[in-house]
C-alpha cells in the first residue's frame, strides 16, 4: 500500500472515527504542492473546503503543472481525497506563497476539527533550482523562506486558540521545525506534534541550541530508508525511518513511501544512506560559513552553464562538471577544492548506491 491506497481504503472514516494519523500528515504535507493560489483565502474568514477547492482547482488545471514531480504528487492528492468523506468537509485557509530567484515559500492551514490545525509547509521536489535554499541552509540561518515560516505561525495563530500540528515535506519538514523553535510562547504551548517528512537538518549552532531542544520531544522526524534529503546537514538521530518502493532520490517522493495499515512501514536506513550522512557531516566540519557560502554561490553558477536542472542531470554530466570547475576564473583554488570534493561525494554515492542501474549507462 501507498498513500493512495490508504486514501481509498479508509477516506470513509471520519477524523471522529479514525484519529488523525502519521499518513494523513503526509498526505496534508503533500496537498501544499498544488497550486492554490487564489483558491484558498489567504484569511481565516473565508475558508473552503477540501471539496470545494478542487472543484475550483479543476476546472482551470493547467496539465503543465504535471512536469514536476512533487506538484504532480500533490494535484492527485488533491484529486484523491476531494470526495472522500475523511477530507472533503476539512477547511483550507491561510494560504501564503512567495516565489522568485530569492526564495520559494508556501503554508496553510487545514481544519481537522474546531480543535486541531494541521499548517502544512510546502517543499522543494528534485529540481535543483529548489535546491538552492537547502544548500543555503548550511552556511547561513535564518533563511527568507525560514523567516517566513516564523512570521507566519506567530501571525496566524497568536490569538488563535486552536491546537497546531506543523508539518511539512523535504524543506517544508525543515520549516515546520524552524517555525516552532521560534513561535511565541503562547503559540508553542499549544503544538501536539512537529512532523519533518525527509526535510533537511540544521548546522551545529542550530541543533545544539536551547530552541531546538524545546521542541525536540515534539518532534516526529520520518526518513525513508534511502534518504537524501533528510540527511542533509545535522540532525538529532531520533528518526523512523520508512520503507520506500524506490532508490536514491526517487525515494524523496512520498508517493513511493509504503503504508502499513495506517502506519509507515518500519524499514531500516541503507548503507547508502549512512555514507552519505558520515561523508556530508566530515565535508561541513572542514569549512567555515563564508567559505560554504562561496561554494553554494559557485555551485550553482557551474550548474547554470552546464544547464543542469535535475539530479540525473549531475549524473549524466560529471566530465563537464568538473571541467566547468576547473576552468571557471572568477571561483578561487579552495572554492574549486571544496567544489571537487563535494561532486566525489556525490559521486561516490551514486557509484555506491548504483545510479548507473535507475538511469541507464552513464559517462561516470
Amino acid at each position: 500500500m501507498g498513500i493512495f491506497d490508504y486514501i481509498e481504503k479508509y477516506g470513509c472514516y471520519t477524523f471522529d472515527e479514525m484519529e488523525f494519523n502519521e499518513v494523513d500528515n503526509l498526505i496534508f504535507s503533500g496537498l501544499t504542492y498544488s497550486n492554490l493560489k487564489g483558491i484558498v483565502s489567504s484569511n481565516r474568514f473565508n475558508k473552503r473546503t477540501i471539496k470545494n477547492v478542487g472543484e475550483l482547482f479543476f476546472k482551470n488545471y493547467d496539465n503543465d503543472q504535471k512536469n514536476i514531480t512533487a506538484i504532480r504528487v500533490g494535484i492527485k492528492i488533491l484529486k484523491s481525497i476531494m470526495n472522500k468523506r475523511r477530507y472533503e468537509n476539512l477547511k483550507l485557509y491561510n494560504y501564503s506563497y512567495v516565489g522568485d530567484d530569492k526564495q520559494q515559500f508556501c503554508a496553510m492551514c487545514i481544519d481537522i476539527d474546531r480543535h486541531v490545525v494541521y499548517v502544512s509547509f510546502e517543499g522543494t521536489d528534485e529540481l535543483v533550482s529548489g535546491w538552492r535554499e537547502d544548500f543555503m541552509m548550511a552556511c547561513e540561518f535564518p533563511v527568507l523562506s525560514q523567516r517566513r515560516a516564523i512570521d507566519y505561525l506567530n501571525k496566524h495563530f497568536l490569538f488563535n486558540n486552536k491546537n497546531i500540528i506543523l508539518g511539512g515535506h523535504s524543506k517544508g519538514g525543515n520549516l515546520a521545525m524552524v517555525a516552532g523553535m521560534f513561535a511565541n510562547f503562547w503559540v508553542k504551548d499549544r503544538i501536539i506534534n512537529i512532523y519533518n517528512n525527509d526535510g533537511p537538518g540544521f548546522r551545529k549552532k542550530e541543533i545544539e541550541s536551547k530552541y531546538f531542544k524545546s521542541i525536540e520531544k515534539k518532534l516526529i522526524y520520518i526518513i525513508p530508508n534511502y534518504s537524501i534529503i533528510g540527511l542533509l546537514l545535522r540532525h538529532n538521530d531520533d528518526y523512523k525511518v520508512v520503507k520506500s518502493t524506490k532508490r536514491s532520490i526517487y525515494a524523496h517522493d512520498m508517493a513511493t513511501w509504503v503504508v502499513d495499515g495506517i502506519n509507515l512501514k518500519e524499514s531500516k536506513l541503507s548503507s547508502f544512506s549512512k555514507f552519505l550522512d558520515n561523508g556530508m557531516i566530515r565535508w561541513l566540519d572542514k569549512y567555515d560559513d563564508e567559505e560554504i557560502l562561496n561554494f553554494v554561490k559557485s555551485l550553482f553558477m557551474v550548474f547554470e552553464r552546464a544547464s543542469i536542472v535535475n539530479l540525473v542531470d549531475i549524473l549524466n554530466n560529471k566530465k563537464l562538471i568538473l571541467k566547468l570547475i576547473m576552468e571557471t576564473k572568477d571561483i578561487d583554488k579552495k572554492t574549486k577544492k571544496m567544489l571537487r570534493e563535494f561532486v566525489y561525494v556525490l559521486f561516490n554515492y551514486f557509484k555506491e548506491n548504483r545510479i548507473d542501474s535507475l538511469f541507464g549507462k552513464s559517462n561516470v
